[in-house]
This record gives structure tokens, sequence and C-alpha cells, in this order.
């Protein structure tokens, strides 16, 4: 199989949707210039990417495999059995699919000889600061996603599970900005300048988290700020008192329940 200049093996892609865009960008901003494949499903979004990023469209899904190293799985979860299902993987070959309901064996039963491997990327990735869950360990995967950021190899599906949960986070935290906004836009703050300040102060808070020991607990600088009398303190006795940091926690528990097929009470 033919190397980059870099001396990695290419890379395909199958399901080229918003998030093997977000990939593909991420790459290419971390100077990842290896050969990158895409299946011609999603002709305008593959077209698009082969320009912008140079890229290559594959003649079709097995061209792909044949002609790739690592393989990333992007397609949306119901066309994931029957896509992997009809492929000749090498033996070996790593796939790394990244939707999900659906599990690796499952996944391993539809596409013999294939090493399975599950990841969560985010649109982060097209930033560089993607926290990627990885299940197994698999060295050449872990080198690839940590192009888009810091990788997290779990030991298990079980944990894997609780990282992709961990997603909808990600996006319940536009909503808390957008109401913190609002509520300073009611008491006369600029739209602009509500925005930028929320969104900054979001962004800083989630720096100073990662400088943190990981052993220690991630509200630490709010009980240290958080002295009886002052501001914050006014306002975290309002969110103790209405649980909503427990409400946060309900809300993991029920993405939770979605990834293991559960019937919301």
């Amino acid at each position: 199989m033919a190397q980059s200049h870099e001396g990695a093996a290419p890379l395909g892609i199958i399901g080229v949707g918003g998030l093997a865009g977000f990939v593909v960008e991420g790459l290419r901003r971390a100077g990842d210039e290896r050969e990158i494949l895409l299946s011609p499903r999603g002709a305008a979004q593959a077209a698009s990417l082969a320009k912008r990023f140079g890229c290559r469209v594959a003649a079709d899904n097995q061209a792909v495999l044949d002609g790739a190293g690592l393989v990333i799985l992007s397609t949306p979860p119901a066309a994931v059995l029957p896509c992997v299902g009809a492929l000749r993987w090498r033996e070996g070959q790593a796939m790394i699919c990244v939707a999900i309901d659906v599990t690796r064996a499952t996944l391993a039963k539809a596409a013999p000889g294939a090493l399975v491997l599950r990841a969560m990327p985010s649109n982060a990735a097209a930033l560089g600061i993607c926290p990627t869950p990885l299940f197994p360990a698999h060295e050449e995967a872990k080198a690839m996603l940590s192009r888009l950021g810091p990788v997290f190899e779990l030991a298990d599906e079980r944990a894997f599970d609780a990282a992709t949960a961990l997603a909808g986070y990600h996006l319940w935290c536009y909503g808390l900005m957008e109401a913190v906004a609002q509520a300073a836009v009611a008491e006369g703050l600029p739209r602009a300048a509500s925005a930028g300040i929320v969104a900054g102060l979001t962004r800083a808070a989630g720096e100073f988290a990662l400088r943190m020991p990981p052993e220690e607990p991630l509200r630490e600088p709010l009980d240290r700020h958080g002295m009886p009398g002052t501001m914050t303190a006014q306002g975290l006795a309002v969110l103790d008192r209405l649980k909503a940091f427990e409400a946060w926690q309900q809300a993991y528990g029920r993405a939770m329940a979605r990834l293991r097929g559960e019937t919301p009470a």
C-alpha cells in the first residue's frame, strides 16, 4: 500500500457527512498531509472536501478500503451494518466506527477480518481541541486522532458508552450559555457583549479545568471563590435550591439510558 510523504498510510472515510468534514479540517489544520480517500456517497460534501483540503474521492466504498490503512466509518447508525457487511476487509485492517447504537462485537461479526475500533469525536475536531474516547487502545488510531485533540483510550465498552453520553453535555452547554446571555441582555447588556462574555468565560472555565489535577473536583474553583456573602455564593444558593446540578446529572442519565436502548419513563 502506498504511504504518504509523512509516512502515514492513507486514511479512508466512508460516510462523508458533517463529522467527516470536521475530522478532515482538523487533520489538515494540524499539518497532517496524508492522503485522504473519501467515499463518493454525499457527492457534494465529498467534492467540497476534496477541493478545500486536497482529498481524493474514490470510485466506491470498496476502493476506499483497498487504498487506505485506517478507515473511519461515519455513516448514519442505521446504515453501519449493511455498509460494512457489503465490503471486503483486509485481515487486521483497522475500522474506526464513530456511530452510536452498534457494539464492537456486532461490527466484528458484520466485517470479518477487520480490527474494529470505536471512537467518538465531535465538531471540536475541526479546531484541534476534541477530546476523543477510543476503544480499545490502538497505537496508529491514537496517533491519528491525537491530531484532533487529546485521546482517552478506554478499556471496555461500558466506559466507552459513558464517554459517548458526554457528547450530550457538550451540546447542552450551548443552551446554558444562551439562557445566561439572555438574562444579561434583559438587564441591559448589549447582545454582542453578552454573547461574547458568556462564551469567553465558558472557554476560560474549560481551560482552567484542563490545568487541574484529574483527581481534583472540577468544582474546586467554585467552592474556593464562592465564599459566604459573595455574588457567586448568592447565585450558587439558587442553583442548589433548584437542584440545578442534579438536573444535569439526570440529563446525563437519560442520555445513558438512550444508549442502552431503554424506553424513557
